[in-house]
C-alpha cells in the first residue's frame, strides 16, 4: 500500500520536479497554502503520512501550521518535512526547533528523497510508539504485540505467570510462550491460537486459568491479527484481562444452581442429569453401576416432635455423612425433602453393595444421640445396572420398587431389587 504525502508547495520548477520524483512511490495530496492544507490534514489525517511544506511559506507564516497540528495530538504521527530551493544555510537549521521532522534541499536524487521520507515517518512513528508504551503501562489490563513467528515484541507489563530471569537484563522481546509461561500446558493453548491467527487472519477470544502457587486467577484473552501494507498477517495485537472476580461468581451461581442449599448435594435435577451420563459411560466401557435411592425413616414424626430446624439440621447431618461415604467418581444428590440418591460406579458385587449400604446404615445411625438417635434411620433401595436396566428411567423404578419394599417390612434396612 502506497504511503501518501501532502505537498504544500507554491507554484514552480521546483515544486514540479518534486511532484515528478515522489509520484513514482507516494500518493500525492497538493495545495499551495498551509490554511487550505491544514482542511486536507485535517480531514484525512488517517490516510496521510507526511506533510511536505516550502521552507519559506512556514517561515513567512511562523510556523503556523506546525502549531496548529501541536494543538491537536491525533497528528502526533504526522512528520512535517520542510522543502528548501537552496543549499542548507545556519539559518535554515531553525526548522528543526520549530517542529520539523527534516528538511529536504537539492539535488533531489529520487532515492535520496524516497529514503529521507521514509526515514523521517518511521522516526515520528517510533517517538508516538514510545510515547504510547508510557500511557499503556498505566492502564490495568495487559497489551502485547508478537510477530509473525509468534514472538513477543513488546508487553505492557509482565505479569507473574512467567519464568523470568535478573530482572536487571530479562526481557520477553524475541521469546515464545513455551520459554516464558510457568504453564507449560497454557503456553501451548496461546501458541496453537497464534498459530491459526497467523495462518487465517481471524482473530479469536478465550478465558484461561491459572493456578500459580496456589492462587486460582482467570484470564481473558483478546487476539487480533496485525496487517501489513499489503494485506498479510505481520503480527498479533493481543489483550490480557484479569476477569477472576467475573469468572469465580459465574461458577458460584452455576454451583448453586447445581446445589442443595440444605445438604451441600447436588440438586434433583443435576443428580439426575449426572446419573445419567455416568450410566452411559459404564455401559460404553462394559462396566456396572449401582443406583441407590435412600429414604429417611418417618422423617414426618421428626419435624412433628422436634420441630423444622431440627429436621432440617438432620437432612444436612445425612447429607455430610452421603457426601463422606461416597466420594470420588460417584454420584450423590437430594431429590426430595427426606430423599436422596447415590449412583456408585464400577461396583461388581453385590456384597460390595450391601456392606457399603450397612456403612451407611451405622453411619447415620451413630450421628445422632438422646431421642433423635431413636428417630433416625435410613431404607435404602437399590438397583444394578444393566441386570435391572439400561436407562435411567428402569433403574430408578427397579431401586424405587425395592424401597417401597424395605419400607412395607420393617424400614431401616436395604435390598437390592428382585432379592
Amino acid at each position: 500500500m502506497r504511503k501518501k504525502l501532502l505537498l504544500i508547495l507554491p507554484p514552480g520548477p521546483m515544486a514540479e520536479e518534486l511532484i515528478g520524483l515522489l509520484e513514482q512511490d507516494f500518493d500525492i495530496e497538493r495545495t499551495d497554502n498551509e490554511d487550505t492544507g491544514f482542511g486536507i490534514l485535517d480531514d484525512e489525517y488517517d490516510v496521510i503520512s507526511a506533510v511536505l511544506v516550502d521552507l519559506g511559506m512556514l517561515r513567512s507564516s511562523d510556523y503556523k501550521i506546525i502549531k496548529k497540528m501541536d494543538e491537536d495530538k491525533i497528528f502526533a504521527s504526522i512528520p512535517v518535512i520542510a522543502i528548501s530551493d537552496h543549499p542548507v544555510t545556519p539559518e535554515d537549521m531553525e526548522c528543526y526547533d520549530r517542529g520539523c521532522t527534516e528538511l529536504l534541499t537539492p539535488p533531489g536524487y529520487h532515492q535520496v528523497l524516497y529514503n529521507r521520507i521514509n526515514n523521517a515517518i518511521r522516526a515520528k512513528d517510533s517517538f508516538t510508539y514510545s510515547e504510547m508504551q508510557k500511557m499503556m503501562r498505566q492502564l490495568p489490563a495487559n497489551l502485547f504485540l508478537k510477530d509473525a513467528e509468534g514472538k513477543y515484541i513488546f508487553s505492557t507489563q509482565y505479569w507473574h505467570h512467567l519464568h523470568k530471569g535478573d530482572e536487571r537484563h530479562w526481557t520477553i522481546r524475541g521469546k515464545t510462550d513455551i520459554e516464558i509461561r510457568k504453564d507449560k500446558q497454557n503456553a501451548l493453548k496461546a501458541m496453537e491460537a497464534d498459530k491459526r491467527i497467523l495462518e487465517t487472519g481471524v482473530g479469536t477470544d478465550y478465558i484461561i486459568e491459572e493456578n500459580d502457587d496456589g492462587v486460582q486467577e482467570f484470564l481473558e484473552l483478546i487476539k487480533r491479527p496485525v496487517f501489513d501494507e499489503n494485506g498479510n498477517v505481520s503480527g498479533i495485537i493481543a489483550l490480557i484481562n484479569d476477569v477472576t472476580e467475573k469468572e469465580l461468581m459465574k461458577l458460584e451461581l452455576e454451583k448453586r444452581s447445581r446445589t442443595d442449599g440444605l445438604t451441600g448435594l447436588l440438586n434433583k435435577s443435576a443428580a439426575e442429569d449426572l446419573a445419567r451420563m455416568k450410566m452411559a459411560g459404564c455401559i460404553r466401557e462394559g462396566k456396572k453401576s449401582v443406583l441407590m435411592i435412600i429414604d429417611v425413616d418417618d422423617f414426618k414424626n421428626v419435624n412433628d416432635s422436634f420441630g423444622h430446624i431440627v429436621g432440617d439440621r438432620v437432612l444436612a447431618t445425612i447429607g455430610r455423612i452421603i457426601n463422606n461415604c461416597f466420594k470420588g467418581s460417584d454420584v450423590a444428590g437430594r431429590i426430595g425433602g427426606d430423599e436422596f440418591l447415590v449412583l456408585l460406579r464400577d461396583i461388581d458385587s453385590h456384597d460390595v453393595v450391601r456392606a457399603l449400604a450397612d456403612t451407611l446404615q451405622n453411619e447415620v445411625l451413630n450421628a445422632f444421640s438422646g431421642d433423635l438417635k431413636r428417630c433416625v434411620s435410613l431404607s435404602i433401595g437399590i438397583a444394578v445396572c444393566p441386570e435391572h436396566g439400561t436407562t435411567y428411567e428402569k433403574l430408578f423404578a427397579a431401586a424405587d420398587a425395592a424401597l417401597y419394599y424395605v419400607k412395607s417390612n420393617g424400614k431401616m434396612s436395604s435390598k437390592i431389587y428382585g432379592e
